[in-house]
């Protein structure tokens, strides 16, 4: 899911495909440049994009920057014929746009994937009247922390 802040300052997500994770750590989606989420990542590029894994028991949370770019050349080298579904008018689409999300921040959480183990935690936090435990949470952060504005980060 990407999230983007919208024009009323609500948080606004989404069903998004990850292309690729690029060799700089950024992300790189395709969509159209007509979408709400380009008019609002240009009005406030901070981003947040979530993933969870197939069995539900790994989430990951990335925190960043997005921009978006119409790239003609990139979109062919970015093609599949699958997209077609999406970009009817193919790669040279003039409302294709690649949206990049450069990371600042991503957490992760790695939970237990029984569920017999996640009740026994719960079981557990009942009992000592304790949090349950989510599992093993990092976070990495990349550079310096952005400048905040907005609602986000208040």
């Amino acid at each position: 899911m990407g999230t983007t802040q919208a024009e009323d300052d609500l948080l606004r997500s989404r069903p998004m495909l990850l292309e690729r994770l690029e060799p700089d750590g950024s992300l790189t989606f395709l969509t159209h440049l007509s979408s709400q989420k380009v008019a609002e990542v240009a009005r406030d590029p901070r981003v947040n994009v979530a993933f969870v894994g197939d069995k539900g028991d790994r989430y990951v949370s990335v925190s960043g920057r997005g921009t978006a770019t119409h790239d003609p050349a990139r979109m062919k080298a970015l093609w599949n014929p699958t997209y077609r579904a999406w970009f009817p008018n193919g790669p040279d689409d003039p409302d294709s746009a690649i949206l990049t999300v450069q990371i600042d921040r991503v957490e992760y959480w790695d939970v237990p994937s029984s569920r017999l183990v996640r009740l026994w935690g719960v079981v557990r936090a009942l009992a000592s009247g304790q949090p349950a435990e989510a599992g093993e949470h990092q976070m990495i952060t990349f550079g310096e922390p952005p400048e905040t504005k907005g609602r986000w980060g208040r």
